[in-house]
């Protein structure tokens, strides 16, 4: 009668002559033709064992073939290495699997969102804190995202104006044409426009800024739902600039909101804080209505502006009817926000998903699911 230890003993036998003979083909041409027809003859003796039950000698003569494979083998260099090579290249290939059709992580970079989302921001101080020194301070940025940061002249001279920084959400401050300092952004819109303007003279060691510098929010973008549905008005949306504007760079992402659809008309009035679509005012989902009525996402945060006509655009009225695959992309901080009320329409191929999550910085009240 056949055992359950008789089954067991052929299950494992299958297994490790598979196992065995994947290894034999990978090295086969690399073998003495005598030790090749060796190691064969040897494989068939297993795979007969099997076939006719033999499962009292089963073992020994796989161990047999095992033993002689192994010296007949060339010995790996550095086996573990390699074992976490093929770890680590495995793990790689799935986070870009993933990051390429699931969920792919964004920065935002720029203010345009406020207070819904923040880009890189700062807050003035004059010295560091408790925490700002090693090794809290690591601790420090993992929780909050949050740097002092000291800038100060290296050698005095005269400002030569603000130039594009290539890091993103910084402008560079030149001083005699050749030094340049990397401010945040609003840090350095506000030195222009006040004590610091071009033109204006600094002294070695001068101030130009300290605080805390505070990294912009990290999200998640759903590069799948919308396989499965139609963008949604209000959504939250990250696209490519590809093409929409001269003045924008062709090789960046813009997240801002989804206020217009193909077919929709769309309209901001001069005097009224309401997205107008269709002929009646937006408020649903909600989130629309919160910034037309100039609410706060969450405590603590300053109040939505609302919608506003640009000044630089003459303050008429707007007014967009958008074809097929057309959509508008408004941001939440209309007064600082470079959206689709300058360079109309975006395309749905440049389309990339809806922000869905913000993951970091933990300490944020934004962080969470996106609205």
């Amino acid at each position: 009668m056949f055992s359950i230890a008789e089954f067991l003993t052929l299950r494992r036998a299958r297994k490790q002559l598979r196992t065995l003979r994947n290894d034999f083909l990978l090295y086969e041409d690399l073998l003495a033709p005598e030790v090749r027809d060796a190691l064969a003859e040897r494989f068939t003796d297993v795979a007969q064992a099997i076939r006719c039950r033999e499962t009292e000698e089963l073992d020994s003569v796989t161990e047999t073939l095992r033993q002689e494979l192994g010296a007949a083998l060339p010995r790996p260099r550095w086996p573990v290495a390699a074992e976490w090579f093929d770890i680590i290249v495995s793990a790689l290939a799935v986070a870009f699997c993933f990051r390429a059709y699931f969920y792919e992580p964004f920065q935002i970079p720029t203010g345009s969102m406020q207070p819904t989302l923040y880009g890189i921001h700062t807050e003035a101080a004059d010295a560091p804190g408790a925490w700002d020194d090693a090794p809290l301070k690591w601790l420090k940025w993992c929780v909050t995202g949050a740097t002092y940061q000291d800038i100060r002249v290296r050698r005095p001279g005269m400002v030569s104006g603000y130039e594009p920084s290539r890091k993103p959400g910084y402008a560079a401050l030149v001083v005699n044409r050749t030094d340049r300092y990397d401010l945040p952004n609003d840090v350095a819109l506000e030195l222009a426009r006040g004590p610091l303007p071009p033109g204006s003279r600094v002294s070695l060691n001068q101030r130009l800024w300290s605080g805390y510098v505070r990294r912009g929010d990290f999200l998640f973008v759903n590069r799948w739902i919308w396989n499965f549905r139609h963008p949604r008005l209000g959504e939250t949306i990250v696209f490519s600039t590809q093409g929409l504007h001269p003045d924008m760079p062709d090789n960046q992402h813009y997240i801002k909101r989804l206020c217009g659809r193909p077919g929709d008309t769309v309209e901001i009035r001069p005097g009224d804080s309401y997205l107008w679509v269709n002929g009646e005012r937006a408020v649903t989902p909600a989130r629309l209505e919160e910034i037309a009525e100039h609410r706060r996402p969450w405590p603590g945060a300053p109040a939505y502006p609302g919608y506003a006509v640009p000044p630089e655009l003459g303050g008429k009225p707007l007014r967009f009817t958008l074809g097929p695959g057309e959509f508008l992309a408004f941001g939440d901080n209309s007064a600082n926000s470079f959206d689709s009320r300058y360079w109309g329409p975006v395309p749905s191929r440049n389309l990339l998903g809806p922000a869905t999550f913000v993951h970091w910085p933990f300490a944020s009240p934004r962080w969470g699911t996106i609205r």
